[in-house]
């Protein structure tokens, strides 16, 4: 069935697929189901995009190290750049724990758990566990009053970047997310809780340790430097990105999302360096990622093709932009 003979524009499917789902194929007849079933995770990919990020990362620290050693810039233009660089690449690095809910890190879910904490969750010390089960819940009641992952219940205003940028907004996700992920006495949950505290205490030490280096190698501009890149760019960054991806152009300034359902909305950003970065681990699609959540961003073009086929490409096409173009859609809209 080609879902294009009754698509409208402003419903992409993102929370309803599902419903749809099981009738889609293509021109030949074959179902959605059977094309997506050689679709599998890519680990190489994934690990040099993760690499990529780590490199980002040191040049930023580096960079900024060298900056403030040999006063080749002020020092307060040297903490800017270097918060600049630090938290980009910090948001771009944090995305990865989300192909890591999906297990999509390893062969087996045990091992891309433990790589996903190790190599990601240290950052915003979380374990994977942890935010797998506001991320699942955001799939469950997205668009809905219950949705945890909720920064697009916001308007984009100065009130929204004021927030994001002195970390109101931080405090504001992580108190909804304490609602849903406080533990419950069951059986088993000991192991998991305790996971959950060796990831954050030792996210809390690497950073401490980090900050320490840059103290002795770059002074007190490169500390300061990634002090700022965590508690401001990053935070930032990531309440804007989420914001971009699913604030409804129908929404309204003046209502209370809280109270009243938004609505299930996705955008698709592209796949130029600046989407492929900003919007890291398939994020730059993710009404891909909505439509089909077990396929590993690595299979999006591949994916992408496979929907175009069944007759998905108006819901997508629809929803095609930049993050540039949704920002000025978005800002200031009453």
């Amino acid at each position: 069935m080609f879902i294009s003979q009754f698509f409208e524009p402003h419903d992409d499917h993102s929370a309803t697929f599902a419903a749809i789902r099981a009738e889609l194929r293509n021109a030949e007849g074959t179902a959605l189901t059977a094309l997506l079933k050689d679709l599998k995770p890519d680990y190489g990919q994934v690990w040099r995009d993760i690499a990529l990020g780590y490199l980002g990362l040191l040049w930023s620290c580096a960079s900024t190290v060298w900056l403030a050693r040999m006063g080749v810039i002020g020092g307060v233009l040297a903490v800017a750049f270097g918060a600049a660089g630090v938290g980009f690449w910090i948001a771009y690095i944090q995305l990865f724990i989300h192909e890591g809910s999906h297990a999509n890190l390893a062969r087996t879910r045990k091992t891309s758990d433990l790589l996903c904490d190790l190599f990601v969750g240290w950052l915003i010390g979380s374990s994977v566990r942890k935010y797998r089960k506001v991320h699942f819940e955001h799939h469950r009641a997205f668009g809905t009053t219950g949705d945890a992952e909720n920064t697009y219940f916001r308007a984009l205003n100065g009130l929204f970047i004021l927030k994001a940028l002195t970390g109101w907004r931080v405090v504001e996700v992580l108190t909804a997310r304490a609602r849903l992920t406080a533990p419950k006495a069951k059986a088993g949950s000991s192991e998991g809780a305790g996971r959950d505290r060796l990831v954050l205490l030792g996210g809390v030490a690497a950073h401490l340790a980090i900050l320490a280096a840059l103290v002795l190698l770059g002074g007190w501009a490169a500390a300061l430097a990634w002090v700022a890149g965590v508690g401001v760019v990053f935070p930032f960054l990531g309440a804007l990105r989420q914001l971009l991806e699913h604030r409804s152009l129908e929404a309204r300034g003046a209502v209370d999302y809280t109270q009243v359902d938004h609505g299930a909305y996705t955008r698709m950003f592209g796949t130029g360096l600046v989407a492929r970065t900003f919007g890291a681990a398939g994020f730059n699609r993710h009404l891909l990622h909505h439509w089909e959540p077990s396929v590993s961003y690595t299979c999006f073009d591949a994916l992408e093709d496979i929907f175009v086929g069944v007759g998905m490409g108006p819901a997508l096409d629809a929803r095609r932009t930049t993050y540039g173009a949704a920002f000025r859609a978005l800002y200031n809209r009453r």
